[in-house]
């Protein structure tokens, strides 16, 4: 793989752009730029992973507080869920059309920071709680999906299930990290600004946010083109003809002629539906049912939530290069059915027969397979023009995000009603086998 340089070897190869290719004995695969805005990137996801998963892991915690029903609870979680989903389309197509990922990533990372804010102040009440909460889910909605198609431009597609994997395994490291942090800052003896010690740990997890909002403008670059380097993104048809950036079709007739991004948003549903369901009351049902502590189910939360995808995405992503994308997607969506049929099993024989242990490791193997939905936005820079890739990837987005959003509500209502998780697990495993039967029919080259 060659990789150049930057400053002056970006800028040598800017000089003879239509020789660089011919002068080394292998293709451009990717530039150093390209894995620091991968780097800022990673970064930028990191906190938007945290802000999403930092209220499930004390969900005990808010009820507690202020005397809120499970269904209250699950509410303020999905006023996030249900503006990120609603927000994907618009913001992919905004970044491709006007701001460009550089401007739509600062955007969103400000809304992030700065609702977080009115969070903290707010938090009791459940109106303005609904609110910033739902205003965060806007502004993270404008980090993955724009990020993407500008990837894809820094990245060649020998490279393309490795830098998505890499990506995403800040948003697991995230995950993780909200999951076992907030629980401490929220139980905390610190307090700013006359709030409560729950406010100010709400509070306090604004931080990294309102960093990152500097920091983006200054890295991220829409294109290769802009500093004087040559796109990655090949576009080549499935017989190898070279396309013309002004002969690809348009997001507008893909999504009128082709069944695919259809096909592509069911496929990403059956993860991400899976996913919510299973783990936004993970630990209160290791709090319910084998009465552990909140801090330590926080833990254990973010532990088999998170660190396992932080490991298996990259990973998951290279081999998916190596291997096909159809074949590993397939495998792990059928693998996680059956994870989840586990899961079923054990709530319905409960904790006399099923030892807590068991729950775990089981947890921790859903959280390799489950997370794997990296594997899936390849496809939407391989079977259509990277151009139309941030719409395409941000209305597969809505839909799953939608069928994710869902989860913590109706899951809680599941939950007040029969007084046991077996119906959450029901529900994520239906979500992943209509995503294992949907992904048998995707292509790995351009359908359009």
């Amino acid at each position: 793989m060659y990789v150049a340089k930057t400053n002056l070897a970006d800028s040598a190869e800017a000089a003879s752009p239509d020789t660089t290719e011919k002068s080394v004995s292998a293709p451009v695969t990717a530039y150093r730029r390209s894995w620091i805005i991968l780097a800022v990137a990673w970064a930028v996801y990191f906190i938007d992973l945290f802000m999403r998963y930092n209220i499930p892991t004390v969900m005990p915690l808010l009820r507690q507080e202020h005397g809120w029903n499970a269904a209250t609870v699950g509410w303020i979680d999905s006023a996030f869920l249900i503006a990120y989903a609603v927000s994907q389309l618009p913001w992919g197509y905004i970044s491709e059309r006007w701001l460009g990922a550089r401007w739509t990533v600062t955007l969103g990372t400000a809304m992030i920071a700065l609702a977080s804010i009115v969070f903290a102040f707010h938090e009791d009440s459940i109106a303005l709680a609904i609110t910033a909460r739902a205003v965060i889910g806007i502004g993270a909605a404008a980090v993955w999906v724009p990020l993407n198609p500008v990837l894809a431009r820094w990245f060649a597609p020998s490279l393309r299930g490795t830098q998505t994997g890499l990506l995403a395994m800040g948003g697991a490291l995230g995950t993780g990290s909200g999951g076992a942090v907030m629980p401490f800052l929220l139980t905390g003896s610190t307090m700013a600004f006359g709030l409560t010690a729950m406010q100010t740990g709400f509070l306090y997890s604004a931080i990294p946010g309102l960093i990152m909002m500097l920091i983006v403008p200054f890295v991220i670059r829409n294109r290769p083109e802009a500093v004087g380097l040559k796109s990655l993104d090949r576009v080549v048809t499935a017989k190898g003809a070279k396309v013309e950036a002004h002969d690809e079709p348009k997001f507008g007739h893909i999504m009128r002629t082709s069944k695919y991004p259809y096909l592509l948003a069911v496929v990403y549903a059956g993860y991400q539906g899976c996913k919510y369901f299973v783990w936004t009351w993970f630990a209160s049902y290791l709090v319910a049912e084998y009465g552990l502590k909140l801090s330590s189910a926080g833990l254990l939360w973010a532990f088999v939530a998170a660190f396992p995808a932080a490991i298996c995405q990259p990973l998951s992503g290279l081999i998916s290069d190596k291997v096909g994308r159809v074949r590993a997607l397939s495998v792990s969506l059928l693998v996680t059915v059956a994870l989840s049929g586990c899961f079923i099993l054990f709530a319905m024989l409960g904790k006399a027969i099923v030892p807590v242990w068991a729950i775990l490791v089981t947890a921790v193997v859903f959280s390799v397979f489950v997370n794997m939905w990296v594997l899936v936005w390849p496809f939407t820079t391989i079977m259509f023009p990277t151009s139309a890739g941030g719409p395409i990837g941000g209305f597969m987005n809505t839909f799953a995000a939608l069928v994710g959003s869902l989860a913590p509500v109706v899951s809680g209502y599941f939950i007040d009603a029969t007084h046991s998780y077996t119906s959450v697990f029901v529900a994520g495993a239906c979500c992943a086998a209509i995503g294992w039967y949907a992904s048998r029919s995707l292509k790995e080259h351009r359908v359009v």
